[in-house]
């Protein structure tokens, strides 16, 4: 299945322009005033003429970099930003210069723009751990392990927290790139063997391979740090964590249990409970949590952790009362209120949830009570609010535009304003022709509007750019899948998505239906199965619904599709399967 453009992560720019009143009095003090507006060919120029007739001191070379630095990253251009401040690194040698080149080289993802400049803080500022973890990222994943090593070591040894401190500093450095898992692994098992009574360093191996979902070395490395500093807190929840991974329970019980006999265990209990969640072994996270319910009940960890997991499988009613005891809470209403908006949400209560959005003052769901705030507005027929609201929001936060822009396409969407909505792309990707938020958002407009040729021109935009996109990956799969015989090749994309993104619940969705549609039902059932498991939606159950009839398990398929029906009767894929299955003679 594809889902939807409003409920994708999402990843804000790694750094905004900053006003700087200091820089802005330094131009004119330099002669510079009156070019913020320049195109940046014209800075250029400007530059080389300067030079001619009366070459700039390097005070002012700086300034005028800085400035140029300044501009691109006002227009959003973060490459350019990058090579200007590090310009100005030439005539300045400032840490701060340094490190804003390094973040606007980050967020162009140029990494050999980022090296240079994190390469250049360090030349400025020996002592600075964050240009040595991006020194060592970039080396890595630009295949000099030897570099990333000594940067590594070097982080560990300066750690202020100490040598423990700086493994554990080192593991989560490397669980940030996916792409580097194995070299990213292959590291810290060397530096784990260079000192081979180090528990800390054990205990960082542990948790990087964790972190890349290899519970194999996780257990061994968790064993030989509890070998070393025997019931240490930390990597006997790794060792429990491997055990739940690979569905050993007892296991898991035996090793935490002996934690679990002291005093104030309310937070390991928790810790414990989102293991197994993590794992969808959800009735023992229950136990765990109602544990902690019974010995303390007003806590608000556990009403919150039972109530998002009741809200996770659909059950509302169970999960009000958790959120109705967090609404006096001053550290938890917020959060508490935005829940309770999503529950009558659920119940087709879009006046009483608006009511709980706007309650939401404080607390983790700000940002996202006001998008939900516009969708309700939508569905109550209010969309020029609604529309209001979310350009208010873009004026407020302009990292969040590209977001913001895509939810506002998909109201007009939903509400059949399709033309209006593609104007919207449009004219946005004018201005962020590779903005992959609204690449995303105009190829599922383009599906809806039967242009598949369109949508997967967007789509193929996305795979170009990152290759390893497992929502566009995914989503152009689904889309050959659904409308085309173009089976194989479906089945390849989403094959590839599957291998980044194995959990998620649509990708195990669109790989059943492929291999469904590829004449392998028993293939597509264990997966379709999993992922209505995951996430019980109404596509998915038509799905599974279908295959099951396909195999032969006809009551089964009527139990399911019929009791899918009563939870959401306006699915159309839902209704379509249901028609033809159950009331076709």
């Amino acid at each position: 299945m594809t889902p939807s453009a409003a409920f994708v992560r999402w990843s804000p720019p790694v750094l905004e322009p900053r006003s700087a009143p200091l820089h802005a009095a330094l131009f004119c003090a330099a002669g510079f005033a009156g070019l913020a507006l320049a195109p940046m060919p014209v800075l250029a120029r400007v530059e080389k003429e300067a030079q001619v007739a009366s070459p700039l001191s390097p005070q002012a070379q700086a300034q005028f970099h800085v400035l140029a630095g300044e501009m691109a990253a006002g227009r959003h251009l973060p490459e350019a930003a990058a090579e200007e401040f590090l310009k100005a690194l030439k005539f300045a040698a400032d840490p701060a210069l340094a490190a804003r080149a390094t973040a606007f080289a980050l967020a162009a993802k140029r990494d050999d723009l980022a090296l240079q400049a994190s390469q250049q803080w360090l030349v400025v500022e020996p002592s600075s751990m964050d240009a040595r973890e991006v020194i060592a990222l970039m080396s890595l994943k630009g295949g000099n392990v030897a570099e990333a090593k000594i940067q590594c070591e070097a982080i560990v040894k300066g750690h202020p927290g100490g040598e423990g401190d700086g493994y554990r500093h080192v593991a989560l450095l490397l669980s940030q790139e996916k792409s580097t898992a194995q070299p990213a692994l292959a590291l810290m098992k060397t530096l784990a063997a260079e000192k081979p009574q180090s528990a800390a360093a054990q205990r960082a191996l542990a948790l990087l391979a964790f972190r890349f979902d290899d519970i194999a070395t996780t257990e061994k490395a968790a064993r030989e740090a509890l070998r070393i500093a025997p019931m240490e807190r930390e990597s006997t929840l790794l060792l429990v964590a491997a055990l739940v991974k690979r569905g050993d329970l007892a296991a898991a019980d035996q090793a935490i249990n002996p934690l679990l006999e002291g005093k104030n265990t309310t937070d390991l209990r928790l810790g414990y409970a989102k293991l197994l969640i993590d794992a969808n072994q959800r009735v023992a996270a229950k136990e765990q949590i109602n544990v902690v319910l019974k010995a303390d009940p007003k806590s608000a960890d556990a009403h919150m952790a039972m109530g998002l997991l009741l809200l996770d499988e659909r059950q509302p009613d169970q999960a009000e009362p958790h959120f109705t005891a967090l609404i006096e809470n001053p550290d938890r209403k917020g959060d508490a209120a935005y829940y309770l908006g999503r529950i009558a949400e659920i119940r087709k209560q879009p006046g009483t949830a608006l009511a709980w959005y706007e309650k939401v003052t404080s607390g983790t769901q700000v940002l996202d009570s006001f998008i939900r705030r516009a969708r309700v507005l939508a569905l109550l027929k209010r969309m020029p609010e609604a529309r209001q609201l979310l350009g208010a929001l873009r004026e407020q936060y302009p990292p969040l535009n590209s977001r913001l822009l895509a939810t506002e396409g998909e109201l007009l969407t939903q509400d059949n304003a399709l033309i209006e909505a593609l104007s919207l792309y449009d004219v946005a990707l004018k201005e962020q022709p590779d903005d992959a938020e609204l690449l995303y958002a105009r190829s599922l407009l383009h599906e809806r509007m039967n242009r598949f040729e369109l949508a997967e021109a967007d789509l193929r935009a996305l795979i170009t750019a990152n290759a390893d996109d497992a929502r566009a990956l995914n989503a152009l799969g689904y889309m050959l899948t659904m409308h085309t015989t173009r089976f194989d090749e479906a089945g390849k994309l989403i094959a590839k998505a599957y291998e980044l993104e194995p959990s998620d619940p649509a990708i195990l969705d669109s790989l059943g239906w492929v291999r469904f549609k590829q004449g392998k039902p028993a293939e597509a059932l264990p997966l379709l199965q999993k992922a209505h498991d995951i996430f019980p939606d109404a596509e998915v159950a038509a799905h599974l619904g279908e295959v099951l009839w396909a195999l032969g398990e006809k009551d089964k398929a009527r139990n399911l599709l019929e009791a899918a029906s009563r939870e959401d009767s306006s699915n159309r894929v839902l209704r379509d399967t249901v028609q033809r299955l159950l009331t076709t003679p």
